[in-house]
């Protein structure tokens, strides 16, 4: 009935053809050899078949179907399905497939695997039904050229006899089932990379990635970081001339009304605003892009390693604010001198409230053993924070009863006491990665006596932690640091030797520590006795 090459696929080969296609990374489809379309019978009822499994509901494909005989294209049309050319080496269409699936006339397999190859060179999937003896013998040019592509694709080759001796068209040919997947090529940005060689003329660097954040001194961050924003500013804004430009040419319709609407739109991804889509002008493109730096340059350590969790927070707030000031060395410098002001007392508030927290605060725990009670200059509610001190903090999850001792709580409170004690340590202990010690804790059950940077934490069922601190000598830093900002040591206190202090000075060091050890105080006062400014000075050494 038609010609000699129609070999209709039966049911069985289709199945082996279709096996292993991802159908979640296919939408769109092309047949170039439809014939009267049992492949494409084939992959509606697998897919329908599949959905009805797996999500409930169709899975809907867009498939094209490409038939050279019209008798064919005839029965394509009447199931239904979407006839877009008739002779597949002639089809030109700017349309992407997801995947080409075919079996091609067995005389022209070759030409038609080649065509499909070359319509998938930026990305997708191909499936070709061929004569065994095109790939098994190729003694034409064209055939070897064939064979080297199919190489360098890493084409998948099942061969399959007796395919056809039970078909509708039968045939005792050995035939080959090639499938090939090529990896999407990676877009290239004519706008992008001639503003980066604009850039890189002048001598700066195109991208500066986590490692070399860690790398730079805090100015080459700087000015690596800036540079870094002008060029994807730059990229965007002539990004948005461009599609203004094409938009203009590019109209809904050719009637009157149509013929004033541009056909594209350039939005902000998942942006809503008042519920319609934001446009995208040069002041809001670059309004979202200094807000991405600025809270990119608050998230680094370079730059806010010295502020306290409270400082940083507060910081991070401003970034809508700051998102209408230019990402400038000049505006990060002033942003910089600002944080230097508020930094020094934030230190000195970050260790006064961990003072105050793990005495008092928490009071209703069981915390008798956290503080060692003494008569202080100025009142006689005075104390110093205890070698080992208990707090209300749960090891265990509370929605699901299993140890976590990397919850995000937990975390963050063992940080902020880390952060304290780094202060007043001034970088003379060994660094130790909290998140990953706890990480291992969690992955070995150990809940006891788990060793970090300035302390051992064990945790109770009971929803208490109970801190060890290794270091008794930065323990009494702390302490002395604390008693003196509440008042609760003689003005004298390091200044003085214990001789020559009045019987009521003596009186308090006695209580607190003793002659021998507030001599030893006296002896070392850099280290026991600072400020915040001389902490950070330490800090940044």
């Amino acid at each position: 009935m038609f010609n000699k090459d129609f070999y209709p696929t039966p049911k069985g080969l289709a199945e082996k053809m279709l096996k292993g296609v991802k159908w979640e990374c296919v939408q769109t489809i092309l047949e170039p050899s439809a014939g009267k379309g049992d492949l494409v019978e084939a992959i509606m009822d697998l897919c329908n078949l599949r959905s009805r499994s797996r999500w409930g509901t169709e899975h809907k494909l867009d498939i094209d179907c490409i038939e050279i005989e019209p008798d064919l294209r005839s029965i394509l049309g009447g199931k239904g399905y979407k006839v877009v050319h008739d002779d597949f080496l002639s089809y030109h269409t700017f349309k992407q497939y997801d995947m080409i699936i075919s079996n091609p006339p067995f005389s022209q397999g070759a030409k038609h695997l080649m065509k499909m190859l070359e319509m998938q060179k930026n990305g997708g999937s191909v499936i070709c039904l061929l004569n065994a003896e095109t790939l098994l013998n190729p003694y034409t040019a064209e055939r070897k050229v064939l064979a080297s592509k199919l190489k360098d694709c890493g084409a998948e080759i099942e061969y399959v006899q007796g395919a056809f001796l039970d078909a509708e068209r039968k045939t005792p040919i050995e035939v080959a089932i090639v499938k090939v997947f090529i990896p999407e090529t990676e877009k290239t940005s004519f706008i992008f990379d001639d503003t980066l060689k604009k850039a890189e003329d002048m001598g700066y660097r195109d991208t500066v990635d986590e490692n070399q954040f860690n790398e730079l001194a805090e100015n080459d961050l700087i000015k690596a970081i800036v540079k870094q924003y002008e060029i994807e500013a730059e990229a965007g804004i002539r990004l948005i001339d461009e599609f203004q430009a094409l938009s203009s040419k590019i109209k809904k319709g050719f009637n009157e009304e149509d013929g004033k609407k541009n056909m594209l739109a350039l939005t902000f991804s998942g942006y809503v605003d008042r519920g319609y889509v934001k446009g995208v002008t040069h002041n809001t493109f670059l309004e979202r892009v200094r807000a991405k730096y600025w809270e990119a340059l608050f998230q680094n350590p370079k730059f806010t390693g010295k502020l306290t969790k409270d400082l940083k927070d507060k910081w991070n707030s401003q970034i809508e604010r700051l998102a209408e000031y230019d990402f400038s060395t000049y505006n990060i410098y002033t942003i910089r001198e600002e944080m230097s002001k508020s930094v020094v007392k934030g230190v000195e508030d970050a260790i006064i409230s961990l003072f105050d927290e793990l005495s008092h605060k928490y009071a209703y725990w069981d915390t008798s053993k956290n503080i060692h009670y003494y008569n202080g200059w100025c009142t006689n509610k005075s104390w110093y924070i205890n070698k080992r001190v208990i707090i209300p903090l749960s090891g265990w999850s509370e929605w699901a009863g299993y140890y976590n001792p990397t919850d995000y709580h937990i975390v963050e409170k063992l940080a902020d006491i880390e952060k304290v004690f780094d202060y007043l340590d001034g970088g003379l202990t060994d660094n130790l990665d909290l998140r990953a010690a706890l990480a291992e804790a969690k992955n070995t059950l150990q809940t006891s006596k788990i060793p970090l940077k300035y302390f051992n934490v064990t945790f109770y069922k009971k929803g208490t932690c109970h801190i060890e601190f290794k270091n008794e000598e930065l323990l009494k830093k702390f302490n002395i640091f604390g008693s003196q900002r509440k008042g609760w040591l003689p003005p004298s206190y390091g200044k003085k030797s214990y001789k020559e202090m009045e019987p009521e000075e003596r009186a308090v060091i006695d209580e607190f520590e003793g002659e021998a050890a507030y001599n030893k105080v006296v002896s070392n006062s850099q280290y026991y006795i600072c400020n915040a400014e001389q902490l950070l000075q330490i800090e940044g050494q």
